[in-house]
């Protein structure tokens, strides 16, 4: 009993290093923990209330999002066994059933709608080290290269947060002990229609494995997706230097640079950053589908010069041949 109060104590004083190293909370957070009936769920509520005062967190509220809304799910059932768990915490709980729109759940979505109606500053959610190193295989699989590569960061947009990722979920489980209450039990995992459906098998299978014939792939793993996050910051910030420093058209809404800067690994990041200051207001996944058409289109230089202009959603691109010039005109969309 010594021996396991000691690991709980030790995943404890990592996830709050962590979660102080990487700047996850502010004082006076209001915090929405998105959750599921796993277990590293369960751990994640028990770090953030036994943790709280350390963290600086005034307010901690639950949400868990119904995923399956066909009728044999027991998604509901979950979902009230959650709520009854966080009204015994003395804790607000958010129960969400998204409306019918096929039977495709977007979680986070949900959350970030709720964490913003009701005025939560960060959005904290369960990934462990094993989720991050089993995301990071999977990009690996996927053989688009370093510069695809990202894994789980701790941190993301619109306050989200992984407070977990320095515990495997062995350890973020033990973590749930500290609630000091009766917890539900936990039932058998079932796919998530959002994810891949190569995910689960490598967290099932290949990721045990790999662990028990490598001590620490884990960790490696989940530190090549963080070194890869490092070199995408670098050359996100070389692409915004490069156009800043191009020589731009005498109009606003056009931007003249080489086409040599659309090649090679920064040519993605390059291509959006040159995108956005032409579109300033783009939506960003069309940025990111111009990017990689554009980026595409200069490999292939004698077919964008005799095109009349590559028509991409916010913008134009042609190519002079001879001076090796690309240039981006803003397109004039309808009902702006």
């Amino acid at each position: 009993m010594s021996a396991n109060a000691t690991g709980v104590e030790l995943s404890l004083r990592r996830a709050i290093a962590f979660a102080s190293r990487q700047r996850l909370f502010s004082p006076g957070d209001r915090v929405l923990v998105g959750m599921g009936s796993d277990s590293a769920s369960l751990g994640l509520l028990g770090l953030l209330t036994h943790a709280r005062a350390s963290l600086g967190i005034a307010q901690i509220a639950v949400a868990a999002v119904e995923r399956r809304l066909d009728e044999e799910s027991d998604d509901a059932e979950q979902v009230a066994d959650l709520g009854r768990l966080a009204r015994q915490l003395g804790l607000t709980f958010h129960a969400v059933r998204p409306a019918a729109k096929g039977r495709r759940v977007r979680v986070l979505d949900e959350l970030r709608r709720l964490a913003t109606e009701q005025g939560h500053t960060r959005i904290a959610l369960a990934p462990t080290r094993d989720d991050d190193a089993a995301r990071v295989l999977w990009e690996l699989l996927r053989g688009r290269g370093m510069t695809a590569i990202r894994g789980l960061a701790p941190r993301v947009s619109d306050g989200v947060v992984r407070p977990l990722l320095a515990l495997e979920r062995s350890e973020a489980a033990s973590l749930a002990a500290l609630l000091g209450v009766e917890l539900p039990a936990s039932p058998p995992e079932l796919p998530d229609p959002t994810r891949d459906r190569l995910l689960p098998a490598l967290e099932a299978t290949i990721l045990p494995r790999l662990r028990a014939l490598t001590p620490g792939s884990s960790a490696a793993l989940a530190g090549l997706g963080r070194e890869s996050r490092r070199i995408q910051r670098m050359f996100a910030r070389d692409a915004d230097a490069l156009v800043k420093a191009s020589s731009p058209a005498p109009i606003a809404d056009q931007l003249e640079l080489d086409a040599e800067s659309l090649l090679g690994p920064r040519g993605p990041w390059v291509a959006r950053a040159a995108l956005r200051a032409v579109c300033p207001a783009a939506d960003p996944s069309h940025l990111r589908h111009d990017a990689r058409a554009l980026a595409r289109a200069v490999l292939h230089p004698r077919d964008l010069a005799r095109a009349e202009a590559l028509v991409l959603h916010g913008a134009t691109a042609t190519m002079d041949a001879r001076s090796g010039k690309v240039l981006l005109r803003r397109r004039a969309l309808r009902g702006g």
